[in-house]
């Protein structure tokens, strides 16, 4: 499979077997690509769904996957996919109609109202479900959530927005600050309820430095991540 893009987060945590191995993060644009990470998705959701859920050929997507806003990241351990997440972008002056969020958190509306620039929604977080080792899947995802912090930053959004089950919600919190908006909904897939929390950018940053170093992001990176997403950007800006 080919990638279009990579990143390199450089604060990693060790993993179990001691390796300092980081993961590879690579910004998923090819056909080839997206399809294994809509096919990761569904292993990684396929308990929750509901024969109501858009399921073709072992794959888990949507209209949102296919707009210009939006953007895939995966996540590989020696060049197996093992995570994956999208980032759907607005804009200001703009409906939220981009946002997969928007049509069951009524209370989006006024933060998007008050926005003073882009804002972005960070969901579909998927983790490869044959992998058992807690350890390992915490540090996953929460390189996954650096990686779309690093998005946030290169992209320039004035407040982030995170749809994730309940029981992450305090981790959200603390390690972030956000807040939740509204009360959790049945936002798809299937029948459980989803949290949606936000916090702005500037917010995240000063609670990155505080909280754990493993989420202190570099001017460095960002510039590499800008980099990388510029091309998506663009089409972003043009959308």
């Amino acid at each position: 499979m080919t990638s279009a893009v990579k990143f390199f987060p450089k604060q990693i945590a060790k993993l179990q077997d001691a390796r300092q191995h980081p993961f590879e993060m690579r910004i998923v644009t090819t056909e080839a690509g997206r399809r294994a990470l809509f096919a990761l998705r569904f292993r990684a959701y396929e308990e929750f769904m509901t024969s109501a859920d858009p399921i073709v050929n072992a794959e888990y997507h949507d209209q949102f996957d296919d707009l210009s806003t939006t953007i895939q990241i995966g996540a590989f351990d020696d060049g197996r996919l093992v995570g994956g997440l999208r980032l759907c972008f607005t804009r200001p002056g703009e409906s939220l109609a981009t946002l997969p969020c928007a049509d069951y958190y009524p209370a989006l509306q006024a933060i998007k109202r008050s926005a003073r620039s882009s804002l972005v929604e960070v969901s579909r977080f998927s983790i490869e479900p044959d992998i058992s080792n807690t350890s390992y899947r915490t540090t996953l995802y929460a390189s996954l959530v650096r990686a779309s912090l690093m998005a946030a930053q290169a992209a320039e959004v004035s407040m982030i927005l995170v749809g994730t089950r309940t029981d992450w919600v305090r981790f959200y919190k603390y390690m972030l600050g956000f807040e939740l908006i509204g009360e959790p909904a049945l936002y798809p897939p299937g029948d459980e309820k989803i949290a949606l929390l936000g916090g702005s950018l500037a917010q995240a940053q000063l609670r990155q430095r505080m909280q754990n170093k493993f989420f202190r992001i570099s001017a460095e990176e960002v510039e590499s991540m800008h980099r990388a997403l510029l091309p998506i950007l663009e089409q972003v800006e043009a959308a």
